[in-house]
């Protein structure tokens, strides 16, 4: 017998009450019970296939979305595997709410996807889905929140998104049950949807079945067969399957699925529980239509449902779960915890006071996955060929599935997926991150970030100092503040004694930052005098082999010559065969057949599984991966020559070493110091590779003998400056796997003519006679007020003479030019929609304009850097405006 309560009631007697008065409350919603339509095609006692050429394993919304694409891509042979029933896990307690609003691009791109998707299912299938566009409310209580939601519409508007950024009174005109009293702002997206989520994996399973999938309920797949690094069978509790790829969607059970056989996979995900409640209909029943609700301030989200209301929301205080072994075949609705969902009931009733009144249905309590950035996992494992995960939504499978089934389907298809998916990739991650405790530990942080207001530069506060240089106590007691990549701990900036640790530890803006000064400092020192940069984070491998085997291999996937004399560092990068950046490196060779390969830091798994990839089976070739054998410092301004000639008594001098130049040499009284002629800045200075037991003593001398020409430590902030400024582009942040060196202006490091076929050479030799249809470019912004006005920061929209052409994707404060200095590409299109081509005509008379936060800010475009600037900085003491510097 159904018990009516109030909301009201609940939130106001005692939790013991409570629980009295709600066990057994309500009958279970529809959307929750039982298990999908069973697909009558198949059986619990049909036998196996012996052989398919795809494995599929998990039977929710991932896994048949993934089937789905798979057969629409024209594939054949393909078995989907469900320990339970098909839905019977996660999608069977899914919100149901399809929300373009997503922190990356690349989610809201898949978020779109899904929902015309969705859309077209129920005409498809002839399943019903449920779908209702409603459109969704963003809500922002504060000036920092409406900001951040202004960011939002002016990213969303660049992917061709409908959105408006509203007025309190537009949200109660919307949806009027909402309390606006405390409300400045909103985002309305009309394009948002709903859907049954059950009902959408049984189409999707059925439009899959219907093309050949042979779907398998209550069968566990026992472990993967990996031999000689490839995907070769499956084992389950029901027999063997041969085949070529495997594909882990198995949610909850994914990280566990992964550890399973001899080869482990990491899988870095871990599961909390999430709740919402279910209201019975309301005296006057909520419309289908009426909009989602997302109150982030409130850490609550809101829909109709059946008249009522279905309400969660994201605590502060998650509840980890599942910390290891699968003991739920299906997940069945937990145990309901109304002491812990208060906090979440309040802010509802302050946002829809009218549902004091209501009757409770239910509050569900199921497991969501979480990973350690908030970033689903997608992609090819690093050493297992064919082997391809799809997990850890982090509460937004639904809206993800469709889209990530997509590009997961296209990776495996052609080797990668229609647009770049870095942020997303598996190989983000090693297997540093796949520590139970750290994945427990992060993701009860995680989870309340989903809706906390997060501003440019925040950092993760949980899992950290995994990964440390010798010198991280040292720079820590000099004032260190820390930010981590990969898991490794990187100096931001240094605090001078006597200012406040404790306000710049807390600082959050959109505007200008209160380390802004601090960073200024250093980088004037950098050009002025000398700095060093703890640069041990960045990734370092060494190829060696006894004959030229090292240097063919290079030279097949280098863009550069590889082939020059020792000693010499190259610049270059590894492309595709779309002449797309897989990686962007720098090469020294060390002797005939030997080199040390640098990379970015969050390169480590992505640099190493593509270099093996194409490795020869050869026992004469080795590759080993020595980052944790040496520590790197980065010593840049034009007193460095002097610190390190005092400390090695050899002439320092771009006579006696060239730029681009690698020696080995001692460095104070440690001996076999790799000094290098280069900085990652266009600063002068070196770069010392030192085995880390040198490190100590190398850093204490430099700092010593530096004191007289004024050496001091910086960090990353002023590093980005520096590099920025300077036009350099960054892997991960400018370039990926579809920017190629003609976009990007780095021809100069394409050797068209040099004796090996390298990857990526033909779409290079068709781009540059077809011409470019995207450029990197530098803008430099007028008008814009560093004290007051929002900073750009990426992802900002470009306007050229009005259209819309493009966005940044990495931005800083010059120093130099007293100038915020954007990089980004400019992608015109003809007026049929088609790609334009970009020529430096075309971008040198354009009029430019930066959207930061729906505020236009005019820009000056330019193709190379202010070398003729920066030549002339001391004119600006004359106080000479940038305009006069431009027109030179």
């Amino acid at each position: 017998m159904t018990v009516c309560c109030c909301l009201f009631v609940i939130r106001a007697l005692a939790p013991v009450l409570l629980r009295r008065w709600l066990c057994g409350a309500g009958a279970r919603p529809a959307h929750l019970c039982g298990s999908v339509r069973f697909l009558s095609t198949d059986s619990v006692s049909a036998a196996l296939p012996a052989r398919a050429r795809v494995v599929i394993c998990g039977g929710g919304i991932v896994g048949t979305s993934v089937a789905y694409h798979l057969v629409k891509l024209g594939w054949t042979e393909i078995v989907l595997l469900e320990q339970g029933r098909l839905g019977a896990g996660t999608t069977r307690f899914c919100a149901g709410i399809v929300s373009v609003a997503k922190p990356l691009s690349v989610e809201s791109k898949m978020a779109d996807y899904s929902n015309a998707l969705y859309e077209r299912l129920e005409e498809e299938t002839g399943v019903k889905t449920g779908f209702v566009r409603t459109g969704s409310l963003c809500l922002a209580q504060n000036q920092d929140r409406f900001l951040s939601l202004k960011r939002l519409a002016s990213r969303l508007k660049v992917l061709g998104v409908s959105c408006n950024v509203i007025k309190p009174k537009d949200v109660a005109r919307l949806h009027p049950l909402v309390n606006i009293h405390d409300l400045v702002g909103a985002l309305h997206l009309p394009g948002d949807c709903v859907v049954s989520p059950p009902d959408v994996n049984h189409a999707l399973a059925v439009a899959s079945a219907a093309h050949g999938v042979q779907i398998y309920e209550h069968t566990s797949v026992n472990h993967v067969v990996v031999k000689k690094g490839h995907v070769t069978a499956v084992e389950t509790d029901r027999g063997s399957i041969e085949c070529e790829y495997f594909v882990n969607c198995a949610g909850q059970w994914a990280y566990e699925l992964g550890q399973s056989g001899e080869v482990k996979v990491s899988v870095p995900l871990h599961g909390c529980e999430h709740f919402y409640l279910l209201t019975k209909p309301l005296s006057e029943p909520v419309q289908n239509d009426s909009p989602v609700l997302i109150d982030m301030d409130g850490r609550i989200y809101a829909r109709a449902w059946h008249g009522g209301i279905l309400s969660g929301g994201f605590e502060k205080n998650p509840k980890p779960i599942f910390t290891e072994g699968r003991n739920q075949l299906e997940i069945q609705n937990m145990q309901e915890d109304w002491d812990h969902f208060e906090p979440m009931l309040s802010a509802l009733l302050r946002r829809m006071p009218g549902l004091e009144s209501c009757e409770i249905q239910q509050l569900v309590n199921c497991p969501e996955s979480f990973t350690p950035d908030m970033r689903c996992l997608m992609g090819e494992t690093p050493g297992i060929y064919g082997y391809f995960v799809l997990a850890g939504m982090n509460s937004s499978g639904l809206s993800f599935a469709g889209g990530a089934g997509k590009y997961l389907a296209e990776w495996i298809t052609y080797g990668y997926p229609s647009t770049s998916v870095w942020h997303l990739d598996i190989k983000r991650f090693g297997n540093l991150q796949s520590s139970r405790t750290f994945l427990r530990h992060r993701v009860m942080e995680v989870m309340p970030l989903l809706y906390e207001l997060k501003v440019p530069r925040w950092d993760f506060q949980t899992g950290r100092q995994l990964r440390t240089s010798p010198l991280y106590d040292r720079l820590d007691t000099q004032g260190a503040r820390w930010m981590e990549k990969h898991g490794f701990e990187r100096a931001k900036y240094f605090v001078p004694a006597g200012k406040d640790l404790l306000a710049l530890d807390q600082s959050k803006t959109f505007y200008k930052p209160d380390w802004f000064d601090i960073v200024g400092a250093e980088v004037k020192c950098c050009k002025e005098a000398v700095c060093v940069i703890d640069m041990s984070s960045f990734t370092k491998f060494e190829l060696t082999s006894a004959g030229d085997q090292a240097l063919q291999l290079l030279q097949r996937l280098c863009a550069n010559d590889l082939d020059v004399p020792v000693g010499h560092i190259v610049h270059t990068g590894m492309l595709n065969q779309r002449g797309g950046y897989e990686n962007d490196c720098s090469v020294v060779r060390l002797s005939k057949n030997s080199f040390f390969i640098i990379s970015p830091t969050d390169q480590q798994v992505h640099c190493w599984s593509w270099i093996k990839k194409h490795m020869p089976s050869d026992p004469q070739l080795h590759l080993e991966d020595v980052s944790w054998k040496y520590t790197a410092l980065n010593l840049i301004g034009p007193r460095a020559m002097d610190v390190l000639s005092e400390l090695s008594y050899v002439s320092m001098t771009p006579e006696h070493f060239p730029s681009l130049f690698c020696k080995e040499m001692s460095v104070g009284y440690a001996n076999g110091i790799r000094v290098m002629s280069m900085t990652h800045t266009g600063e002068p200075g070196f770069m010392l590779y030192m085995p880390i037991e040198y490190a100590l003593h190398v850093y204490n001398e430099v700092m010593s003998v530096g004191q007289k020409y004024g050496i001091r430590n910086a960090g990353y902030y002023a590093l980005r400056s520096l590099r920025i400024e300077k036009f350099f582009a960054f892997w991960g942040q400018d370039l990926d796997s579809f920017t190629t060196p003609l976009e990007c202006g780095r021809e100069f490091r394409v050797k068209f003519d040099k004796d090996t076929d390298f990857l990526g050479r033909d779409a290079l030799l068709r781009q540059r006679v077809e011409g470019v249809t995207r450029r990197f470019v530098m803008l430099v912004l007028e008008d814009h007020d560093t004290e007051l006005d929002v900073w750009p920061w990426w992802g900002e929209p470009i306007y050229r003479n009005g259209e819309l052409v493009g966005v940044t994707t990495s931005s800083a404060y010059s120093y130099t030019l007293q100038r915020h200095v954007c990089l980004g590409f400019l992608s015109p299109t003809n007026t049929d929609g088609s790609p334009a081509v970009v020529t430096a005509d075309f971008i040198n008379r354009g009029d430019y304009e930066v959207d930061i936060a729906g505020q236009k800010f005019p820009a000056k475009a330019k193709l190379y850097p202010f070398s003729s600037l920066f030549a002339q900085q001391k004119r600006r003491k004359d106080n000479m405006e940038l305009s006069n510097f431009q027109s030179k």
